[in-house]
């Protein structure tokens, strides 16, 4: 019975020594197997390339235009207006006898400003209104005309303002005022003067004398019309949302004309009258910090500015039709917004050919501000982007989108500065940059004791998204680079300038979140895995304590045989 028992318990501690043996060897083996077994996966370089859809974005504008406002006239003085009818027309010899002679005298009573007909006008949103920068006014003169036996008996006239057109023609014989009629009762010559035979009108009527009063429509011109954005003012894009308060200048030359006596010089500008006109700004009452000057004479905004936002330019001034010259410099508002952006990028990106030829898209969009004026000369670094990379920039409405070369030693920046289309608020204008991506970022990542990790997870993300073949804040298609390899290497090629953030993970489990870089040749990324050797210096330890209770045990029982 007792050798029975001693059996039992050799074979007891046989088949412990022999656990024991096994585990010592095996579970290493199958704790380090997760690493060594583990199969390496290398960007893959043979991708799906993505597909763009563009949305259904419309120009608002057609051209690079501003709205220009209106110009009305309110009141002209012809005070200093020479009235002289014997202007010499050489188709008439006979009529200028009879003025020479004071056979036919013809005085002026007034000449009155009466309405602006037609507005000078510049818009560049409703096609429903054709541009315009002549300003047409409508004028009565009044003149008297005495006879006394002139040799014909009718009179050539023209106003001294030109161009001028009739619209109106009445005589006064002291007791009626009659309206005559442009088929029948007068004519016009070549050069637009009235011809009008007052002896046949008024037959056998003794008079010697009669009142003309004429209606005319007088074109003055607006020149050198334009709105300017100050360009020398950089305005640099730094957040997705971003507030600009923009500085533009405002200008025009008011011209009329005159006939002149000289035969050589017949047409001159009409220096002797003075306007009063009224400027309706585009967008007024969005404008601020306005700097008015008058012929180059700088002039207190606030005797100017009415209520309503336009300006009036009164008689007093004396703003004569002589190319006198309208300054004004005024600052504005606008919010501008990257649409739906990879962060700093401000895009998406994506790879449109090969494995290295990508595409930055961009929707720059004026959300708030002046709906009549456009807004250019906004640019913004691109770091991620090299002057040498680019292969070509275009925008969907073909406005010119350039970039430039930045130089680190001037501007202490790399990469390109881009300008963005001109916008207008509520227009969306995508354009984009075609580049080649050079760079290779590599990875090496390592254990508690930095030796490399092996089959460790890792996912590369760029500006907070999965890098892949399309990045953007909706939708992605990434590129999983997969397991570290042997070295504990993983290695991305042709992939943008700029930092990643990398995250690791080994057996479904994260280790760590860390940041790379291309401009690191290598990037080493340290986490608290355990080192393999330690396993077996664990259970190596614990085996040994096992054994030598086993050794001691088998000692005391074999004393016991």
């Amino acid at each position: 019975m007792l050798n029975k028992k001693r059996n039992y318990v050799n074979l007891s501690i046989k088949i412990l020594l022999i656990f024991l043996i096994f585990s010592h060897v095996l579970i290493p083996l199958v704790l380090g197997s997760n690493s060594f077994n583990s199969t390496s996966q290398i960007y893959n370089p043979e991708l799906e390339i993505s597909k763009f859809s563009k949305d259904d974005y419309k120009a608002i504008l057609n051209e690079e235009k501003q709205a220009l406002g209106n110009i009305t006239i309110n009141d002209i003085d012809f005070n200093e207006l020479e009235i002289d009818f014997s202007i010499e027309n050489t188709s008439y010899p006979l009529i200028w006898e009879d003025i020479k002679s004071g056979a036919l005298n013809i005085t002026q009573i007034n000449m009155q400003f009466l309405n602006t007909s037609e507005p000078a006008i510049v818009d560049n949103m409703n096609e429903n209104i054709e541009d315009n920068n002549i300003l047409k006014v409508i004028l009565n003169e009044s003149l008297m005309v005495e006879l006394n036996s002139p040799t014909l008996g009718y009179l050539i006239y023209h106003s001294r303002l030109v161009p001028c057109r009739l619209l109106q023609f009445f005589v006064d014989n002291g007791t009626n005022v009659f309206e005559l009629n442009n088929e029948t009762d007068y004519s016009k010559d070549n050069d637009d003067f009235i011809i009008f035979n007052y002896e046949d009108f008024f037959k056998n009527w003794p008079s010697s004398e009669f009142k003309m009063y004429l209606i005319w429509e007088y074109e003055l011109s607006i020149d050198e019309w334009q709105l300017n954005q100050n360009l020398s003012n950089d305005l640099i894009i730094q957040d997705q949302i971003q507030n600009f308060t923009v500085e533009y200048h405002y200008y025009f030359v008011l011209t009329g004309k005159k006939y002149n006596l000289s035969v050589f010089n017949p047409i001159i500008f009409a220096d002797n009258i003075d306007v009063a006109l009224t400027v309706n700004l585009p967008d007024r009452y969005l404008l601020s910090d306005h700097i008015l000057e008058l012929n180059n004479q700088f002039i207190n905004i606030n005797d100017y500015l009415n209520s309503n936002k336009t300006i009036d330019i009164s008689l007093t001034e004396h703003f004569s039709a002589d190319q006198s010259k309208f300054s004004l410099n005024f600052t504005t508002s606008f919010t501008f917004q990257f649409i739906k952006p990879l962060r700093k990028t401000w895009a998406i990106d994506r790879l449109i050919e090969e494995i290295d030829i990508r595409e930055r898209i961009y929707f720059p969009s004026l959300i708030q501000g002046p709906q009549h004026i456009y807004l250019k000369n906004l640019s913004f670094y691109e770091p991620t982007i090299y002057f040498e990379q680019v292969l070509k920039n275009s925008s969907l409405f073909n406005r010119n989108s350039p970039y430039f070369y930045l130089n680190t030693s001037l501007t202490g920046k790399v990469g390109i500065l881009v300008k963005v289309p001109y916008l207008v608020v509520g227009e969306t204008c995508p354009f984009i940059i075609k580049y080649r991506s050079t760079q290779t970022l590599r990875l090496i990542i390592t254990d508690n004791i930095k030796m490399p990790l092996v089959g460790a997870y890792v996912e590369v993300y760029y500006y907070g998204q999965k890098y892949g073949t399309y990045i953007s804040t909706e939708e992605i298609q990434p590129i999983t680079p997969g397991n570290t390899n042997e070295n504990g290497r993983i290695t991305l090629s042709a992939v943008p300038y700029g930092n990643y953030t990398i995250r690791v993970y080994h057996n479904r489990i994260f280790l760590k979140e860390s940041t790379a870089s291309t401009y690191n040749e290598y990037n080493y990324i340290y986490t608290t895995y355990p080192h393999f050797p330690l396993w077996i210096i664990i259970f190596g330890g614990i085996n040994g304590i096992i054994l030598i209770f086993g050794l001691i045990f088998y000692l005391k029982n074999k004393k016991l045989r």
